[in-house]
């Protein structure tokens, strides 16, 4: 009777053991499925999300934003080398007077003024600054006229006397490559000691011009064009006039 009961015994005892493996093998497996349910939700939620910079991009892709930061490298120094200069400035900048011009043997025209020459070379003063030039190379050099205006009277003024002023009227001409800007004429009296009695002025009628400020004037003589005045000179009536000198004054702008 005790036999059977201890055979009864190991019996239960094999078979909960058998009961608590698979139960603990069970426990296991549930435990690797939802660990790779939930790593197939994590990944799917990070390829379903919109990162910073885009994961998935081709050989191609990086190619065309390679291509995009040159172009914007390119603007950029284009933009820095472009220096704008303020038109003001440019006026301020003093160019040197074109007096003569050099033919060469390649047929290179070269204007400035000369500065020094000798036997063997002349000192041209260009625009671009001094050079040298060999006489060797040269074939012709020739005078021209200065790159500004030249302002002459074409005829000896015309005199109105009256017993409070004289009146001289005429026209004057521009025989420079340059406008004149606000060009007038001055007239001065003297007595016989060359004591100045009296002087006036007045603005020619010239062309019309509107400058980049907003002004306009109509003083202006362009090149080869002439243009008329008339100036009245106050005095009284008991000045004795004995000498009479004129001036043309002009600007330069733009």
């Amino acid at each position: 009777m005790k036999a059977y009961y201890l055979i009864y015994l190991f019996l239960g005892l094999i078979f909960f053991g058998c009961a608590q493996n698979k139960e603990v093998d069970i426990q296991e497996k549930n435990i690797e499925n939802n660990q790779i349910q939930y790593e197939n939700k994590k990944s799917s939620t990070y390829n379903k999300s919109k990162p910073f910079y885009p994961m998935d991009e081709t050989m191609d892709d990086i190619q065309n934003q390679i291509n995009d930061l040159k172009t914007r490298v390119i603007e950029y120094e284009s933009r820095i080398n472009n220096v704008a200069l303020d038109p003001n400035l440019l006026r301020m900048i003093k160019l040197p007077l074109i007096n003569h011009e050099i033919e060469l043997i390649n047929g290179t025209i070269v204007q400035g003024s000369i500065l020094q020459e000798d036997i063997d070379r002349i000192i041209l003063k260009t625009q671009i600054g001094q050079i040298r030039i060999e006489k060797a190379d040269i074939v012709s050099v020739k005078e021209i006229a200065p790159n500004s205006p030249i302002l002459s009277f074409e005829v000896e003024p015309e005199q109105k006397i009256f017993d409070d002023k004289r009146v001289f009227s005429g026209t004057i001409l521009n025989e420079g490559v340059r406008r004149a800007d606000f060009a007038r004429v001055v007239f001065y009296l003297w007595d016989e000691n060359t004591n100045l009695i009296s002087s006036d002025s007045a603005f020619i009628n010239g062309s019309t011009i509107q400058y980049s400020s907003g002004i306009i004037t109509d003083c202006a003589l362009e090149p080869s064009e002439s243009a008329n005045y008339n100036v009245g000179v106050a005095i009284s009536d008991t000045a004795n006039v004995k000498y009479i000198t004129k001036e043309i004054h002009f600007s330069i702008y733009e």
